[in-house]
């Protein structure tokens, strides 16, 4: 009986302990610098990936603005030391350094890298609406005011290099 004991406690903990190395931490959150995206020009960004792998939420705020994202990894599920690449939505607000403000919608194609150090890259970019609410500068009060808001379509982007915990 002691015989049979020790050999099922000996299985019984060979297979925690095989449990216990294989299932490595998913890392959920992600804190980056970036220039473009959510910033708006340069500053921070925290992305959280949901519990599903498939969909990330992101906020960042920058020098002169902030945004919210969000991600959608239609390919492959989001895992670390592989290229994903994901197709997304952002929204930012920016107050221009001469005066003006203007909000920025795109809808960013890009890809990231989760390194096995946790080292975490990414950039992307896409077609962009991008509303300029007020004049930048100071208007010359001899002409015309422009009406506002003036709505532009052009191509944006941004890249982060961060970290995973």
């Amino acid at each position: 009986m002691r015989i049979l004991f020790f050999v099922w406690s000996i299985l019984i903990g060979s297979f925690c302990l095989a449990q216990d190395i294989t299932n490595k931490k998913q890392v959920n959150n992600l804190f980056s610098i970036a220039g473009g995206g959510t910033s708006t020009t340069a500053g921070a960004t925290y992305e959280r990936i949901l519990n599903n792998r498939k969909t990330s939420l992101e906020i960042g705020a920058g020098l002169l603005g902030g945004g919210l994202g969000m991600n959608l990894y239609p390919f492959k599920l989001f895992d670390q030391e592989q290229i994903n690449p994901f197709l997304g939505f952002r929204s930012s607000f920016n107050i221009q350094g001469s005066g003006g403000s203007r909000g920025v919608n795109y809808l960013p194609m890009g890809i990231n890298y989760l390194s096995s150090k946790k080292l975490y890259l990414s950039i992307d970019f896409g077609p962009a609406l991008i509303i300029q609410q007020s004049h930048n500068g100071y208007p010359d009060l001899n002409q015309p005011l422009p009406d506002y808001p003036e709505y532009l379509l052009g191509v944006y982007g941004g890249f982060k290099i961060g970290f995973g915990f």
